[in-house]
């Protein structure tokens, strides 16, 4: 647990002279050379004896030298990646001739003001048995759970202290690298690039924002004065892969299959660095060829097989100048463009043989990224640093069956397969990512202050064209149609305001299908600028106290590129107090308080400010369909039902740039969360340290669109209210009073006379929703430390996870629409929305260590302990007549009457327990190179538990709480290095 004062490369190191009395000694002289580069700084203590560098992460040998006594020399100090070590250096008298050595800066005490987190580099984590990629990393963190599955694309995303998966930065070498569009992960890099990490979950300082969750920072390697290269490789094989349980329904069919389920994988990286001008320029390159496969039954649809291959040839690399030894910059450049290829296959799964082919899916992915960074020193007490960074990512999906295959799915009474049909893709998207960073930080130290202060810009642009699958099926729009078939009873209301009839003439249950048309895309432009002032006080040898001051201001514009959400002036203050009782360096108590804002996500600019044209239609279905594409046989040459209609059109956008004067609140305020962090830390003895903490996280105000229709006629609004109104869906504060404009009748109560927009305060009682609420409660325990040839680490926490959101996302049903999810679309839907959230893993465990049984041999265990995930029951009806909508009312239909299940409370899903084993043999090779092989067990016990079940209670009674994802089941780990 270490403080930050240097966002994206560097650490730091703070240190105090002080003679045989412990009284400070001014003007020694400090020289730290870095043992890689042989890049040099000194500096000199001030009054008190103080002194501070701020250095690139790496080994340092330090000196101190002052007049009267003797030269103190430390072999090894470690300064890490965004930290602070603390570091009291005792001085001699000079009549002693001789030389007094320490040894590594692990002795010495690491200073925080209560930020919580952890802190690992990569040949820490080379001892441990640990997936490869980053998101495992911040896993080790104390309070950070997996999210679900529904989210991610090939790793498993991280929600920290009961935010949800979308609301995490990303940093790397210091530029963001967070997907923008809904938050959700970041770039992909190979875990061979990486150097250091630091995962910050909670109590981070006003030089971070644009995060409700937690931060994810690393730095990539760099050169040095040696020649370096060589070739790692890790493989998965298929061999001693356990297998996951099957969901099997009540009449014997297969909900999730997994009896075929395979997966490998192989990496191999090659690398080299050195120096192309010796202690001045450097060099590292990396070279990652990949090769993935998988394979696996579709959910819902056993009769389907997936056979999935990701090609994702990763090239990176990095200079680094030390222009002088107070001035360096540098230059990072990777691609991590890469394409997810699924072909389909029909299955016969009574014979275990594959069929036919189906057709493939490629999803294009990641892209080329680009960042050059300053430092500088000017004196012992400024510091300057600047960044320009650019990022892409691609959000392309295709398949060659977009054509001939629309989507359908199928959750009518008695149906068999919930995804019928060929269709692969569900939507057919082209677009893409791309955001241009700058950013400029200043730190002063000065006497007992240290102040730190910075600006930093992002332009992120958006392209987006999105539509359905089965061109063929509708020639004369972009894209194809959406087939639902839907089961309602007599007297049910639909989405569209149609009440079902007695169609059959006896009463009995209609089977309808509902066909959707999407067509929206555009270009989008959002704005996101801050800049902060911060001054770290040290009072005296106890108390340390540190204030902050953020400010943010999000700007997203339309696809015309007209303005359309501006927040500004959106004040986030950070307050962090330490007390060292007696002026200790081995105790601490930590009191936090900060504010912390959440852009508005580009998603919501794609999808309330772009021309979408968004429909559906409801008709009687009679029963017949096509075999293979799965939609109506009885539809007309544009795909729509010849059927009965149902009711009329439900158009929920028209096609046109909305006007943003009728879909924004106008008094629109931002998305913010505040935290409080209590905490405790000691040293016991010199190489342990144990911790206590209290968290609490507040959601305290957030962004959502809402339907806007029960207010106005609440206060008897005169104009047009329903689909099609130009204030249909306001973006909001929800449980506030809304300001917007609506249209409102030329003449009072005469519908032809036309309309204007005019403004209305509808009041939040006449609205009916209520505020939205989130909060996490925890106390985390944690120790780490070693003995003998033994180093561990662990970490207990309990924390509780309520409210009536989940945030930026929806994890109930896989929602990644940022800011505009189903919560709060009508005021039904939030009734019973109070309760555990997804993110509610009450108890979490958390253990790890390694052992040195000999000079060559290393063994590194890890465990993971967490309790389950709370169940929803979701209902499609409400006891007020209000139409089926997303079929996530809280209710469920009990012997015939329909009854409350508030969120969370249907049950959990299993503990889920994961132990990791790791082996790691390592020898010199002639002198010439390090040879090390390794053999890693990933859930050595074969765990099955399910980590997220059916909720759908109504929809799919029979597949109500039927398993839906389980645990990754035992697989192994095998790696190889050689390092010249």
């Amino acid at each position: 647990m270490t403080a930050v004062f240097a966002q994206g490369a560097t650490g730091t190191l703070d240190g105090q002279t002080v003679d045989s009395n412990g009284t400070p000694v001014s003007g020694a002289t400090i020289t730290l050379s870095s043992v890689r580069t042989g890049q040099t700084r000194s500096v000199t203590t001030n009054s008190n004896g103080n002194f501070r560098l701020q250095l690139p992460p790496g080994e340092y040998r330090l000196e101190s030298t002052a007049s009267g006594f003797a030269e103190v020399t430390i072999e090894s100090v470690m300064v890490n990646l965004g930290t602070s070590v603390d570091l009291t250096i005792p001085l001699t008298d000079s009549a002693i001739e001789e030389i007094i050595t320490y040894g590594s800066a692990a002795e010495f005490l690491q200073t925080t003001t209560g930020e919580t987190g952890l802190n690992i580099s990569i040949e820490e984590l080379a001892m441990l048995p640990v997936a490869r990629n980053i998101e495992a990393v911040a896993l080790l963190a104390p309070g950070t759970i997996a999210g679900d599955t529904a989210f991610g694309d090939d790793k498993t995303l991280v929600s920290f202290g009961g935010a949800s998966v979308a609301e995490n930065v990303y940093y790397i070498d210091g530029l963001n690298v967070t997907n923008f569009r809904n938050g959700l992960g970041g770039s992909s890099v190979p875990f061979e690039f990486y150097d250091q990490f630091q995962v910050k979950t909670g109590g981070y300082g006003a030089e971070f924002g644009r995060s409700t969750g937690g931060v994810i920072n690393a730095v990539t390697k760099r050169g040095s004065n040696e020649f370096e290269y060589g070739v790692v490789t890790y493989f998965e094989p298929e061999l001693f892969q356990g297998e996951s349980p099957n969901s099997i329904r009540p009449d014997g069919s297969f909900y999730d299959y997994n009896g075929e389920n395979r997966q490998s994988s192989m990496t191999t990286d090659f690398y080299v660095s050195g120096p192309i001008w010796r202690d001045r320029l450097f060099f590292y390159a990396l070279y990652e060829p990949r090769d993935t496969e998988s394979e696996f039954n579709s959910l819902g649809s056993a009769d389907t097989l997936n056979v999935q291959k990701v090609d994702d040839d990763f090239f990176g690399g990095n200079l680094t100048w030390n222009i002088t030894d107070d001035h360096t910059l540098s230059y990072t450049a990777f691609s991590d463009e890469r394409v997810i290829k699924t072909k389909q296959f029909d299955y016969n799964i009574s014979q275990s043989q594959r069929g036919a082919e189906i057709g493939e899916s490629s999803e294009f992915r990641g892209g080329d990224n680009s960042i050059i960074r300053y430092d500088g020193n000017f004196g012992d007490s400024l510091t300057v640093s600047a960044m320009y960074g650019e990022n892409e990512y691609s959000l392309t999906d295709q398949s060659t069956t977009d054509f001939s295959c629309p989507l359908v799915v199928d959750v009518s009474d008695g149906a068999t397969s919930l995804y019928p049909g060929c269709w692969i893709a569900s939507t057919v998207q082209t677009g893409g990512d791309k955001r241009e960073a700058l950013r400029f930080d200043v730190e002063y130290y000065v006497g007992d202050h240290t102040i730190r202060a910075g600006f930093d810009r992002e332009d992120n642009s958006s392209v987006d064209a999105t539509i359905y699958p089965g061109f063929d099926f509708n020639p004369s729009q972009l894209g194809g149609i959406y087939y639902r078939y839907e089961t309602y009873a007599v007297g049910q209301q639909l989405s569209n305001g149609a009440t079902m009839t007695d169609v059959n003439g006896d009463g009995s249950d209609v089977d309808t299908v509902r066909i959707r048309y999407i067509e929206n895309g555009g270009s989008f432009d959002t704005v996101s600028q801050a800049w902060y002032i911060e001054d770290k006080w040290q009072i005296n040898d106890e108390f340390t106290l540190s204030l902050g001051i953020r400010n943010e201001t999000f700007e997203n514009n339309n696809a015309e590129g007209a303005p359309f959400i501006k927040i500004d002036d959106q004040w986030a203050p950070r307050i962090a107090f330490s007390w060292a009782p007696g002026g200790s360096d081995d105790q601490q108590v930590t009191l936090n308080w900060g504010r912390y804002h959440l852009p508005i996500a580009a998603n919501t600019n794609v999808r309330l400010s772009g021309a979408e044209l968004d429909y559906q239609e409801y008709y009687v279905y009679d029963g017949s369909r096509d075999a293979t594409s799965g939609a109506p046989t009885s539809i007309d040459s544009e795909g729509v039902p010849t059927t009965q209609q149902i009711g009329t059109r439900l158009l929920v956008s028209d096609g046109t740039v909305p006007d943003t004067s009728a879909i924004i609140d106008q008094n629109l305020e931002p998305m913010f969360q505040d935290e409080w962090i209590l905490g405790y830390e000691r040293n016991l003895g010199d190489n342990w340290t144990v911790g206590a903490r209290y968290v609490r996280r507040e959601l305290s105000s957030t962004i959502d669109d809402i339907l806007v229709d029960f207010g106005l006629e609440e206060i008897g609004w005169d104009g047009p209210i329903g689909s099609g109104n130009d204030c249909h869906y306001v973006l909001t504060n929800p449980g506030n009073d809304l300001t917007t404009m609506c249209e409102q009748y030329l003449v009072p109560g005469d519908a032809m006379s036309g309309t204007e927009l005019v403004q209305v305060t509808i009041p939040a009682d006449a609205l009916g929703y209520p505020e939205a609420k989130r909060t996490y409660e925890a106390y985390e325990f944690t120790a780490n430390g070693s003995f003998g040839d033994w180093t561990m680490a662990g970490s207990y926490t309990w924390s509780k996870n309520e409210g009536n959101t989940e945030g930026y996302v929806k994890s109930d049903i896989g929602q990644d629409d940022a800011g505009i999810t189903q919560d709060f679309d009508i005021p039904q839907l939030m009734d019973g929305a109070f309760g555990y959230l997804p993110n509610d893993r009450r108890h979490k465990l958390k253990f790890w260590a390694s052992y040195q049984a000999s000079d060559r041999l290393t063994l590194g265990a890890n465990l993971a302990i967490q309790s389950g995930r709370p169940i929803n029951a979701f209902g499609e009806e409400h006891p007020d007549g209000t139409p089926a909508y997303g079929d996530t009312f809280y209710l469920r239909d009990g012997d015939g009457n329909l009854r409350f299940v508030p969120r969370g409370t249907a049950g959990r899903t299993d503990w889920i327990m994961q132990l990791d084993f790791a082996a790691i043999y390592s020898f010199q090779w002639q002198d010439r190179a390090t040879v090390e092989l390794r053999a890693e067990i990933f859930n050595a016990l074969n765990g099955e538990s399910a980590r997220e079940v059916y909720e759908f209670a109504a929809i799919n009674p029979e597949q109500f709480m039927l398993p839906s994802s389980y645990q990754r089941p035992r697989y192994l780990r095998f790696g190889a290095a050689i390092r010249f």
